[in-house]
Formats: structure tokens, sequence, C-alpha cells
């Protein structure tokens, strides 16, 4: 595991120079493996929520909480898959280790990142001449 973190965590570093392409390519992956259950903004699909049984909150991959996790955290849930195996073995998130490359779970992370709601600017003080 330690192996797929530093492996992930070198393409994260490696996409972040690599521009459009990548962000395209990352979004694409995003709405083909990702989106059914976490939304296309990412902050959860209420109709998936309700078929797997949790709150939509579980599926909200932007909002504080989860954005505070750390990328270990996040790979290796991605890796891994979440939550309590089914009568049939399978995870509610399942585990994507040798399902997506490495490569693309760390473009996966950056993207899902970039979704995140930004924060209000707040003006500056008035500068008081005296």
């Amino acid at each position: 595991m330690n192996r797929l973190i530093r492996s992930v965590l070198a393409g994260l570093i490696l996409a972040g120079a690599s521009g459009v392409a990548f962000a395209e390519d990352a979004a694409k992956l995003y709405a083909t493996k990702c989106a059914m259950c976490h939304g296309k903004d990412a902050k959860g699909s209420a109709s998936m929520a309700k078929a797997k049984k949790v709150d939509n909150a579980v599926l909200d991959l932007v909002d504080a909480a989860t954005l505070a996790k750390t990328d270990k955290e996040w790979i290796q849930a991605t890796a891994e898959g979440v939550g309590t195996p089914t009568a049939s073995g399978a995870k509610p998130m399942p585990a994507y280790k040798g399902k997506i490359a490495d490569a693309d779970i760390a473009a996966l992370l950056a993207y899902v990142r970039t979704l995140a709601p930004k924060a209000d600017a707040v003006p500056a003080e008035p500068a008081v001449r005296k």
C-alpha cells in the first residue's frame, strides 16, 4: 500500500504541471467512474444515496470534512474502497486498485479538489488615514 501511495503522490506532483489535457482526461474519468454516486458536482447523488441507504453527505466529496482528509486517506479510500462489505462482498464504494492506474487516481484526486467551492473573498478593511 505504501508503494501505491508513493506512486499516486508522485503522480499528483506530475499532474500539477500538465495543464488542460490532464484536466479534460480527469473530468472524463470522473464522469465515467465517479459521477454516478458522487454527482456531477461531487456533492453527492441523492438517488444513489437512497439506493445505497446512506446519507447523501457520505457521497459529498467537496464538504469541509472530506476536503480536510489527507491525500493518503483519499488514495486509500479510492484504492481499497469504503464501507462495510455487503453479503456479496462488495463495498458501497468499490475498490479501484488494479482497475484504475495510479496516475489516474492521482488525476481524480486533483480534479475533485478543483470542484470544491471557492471561499468567498473578504474585502480588506479600508485604510484609515490620520
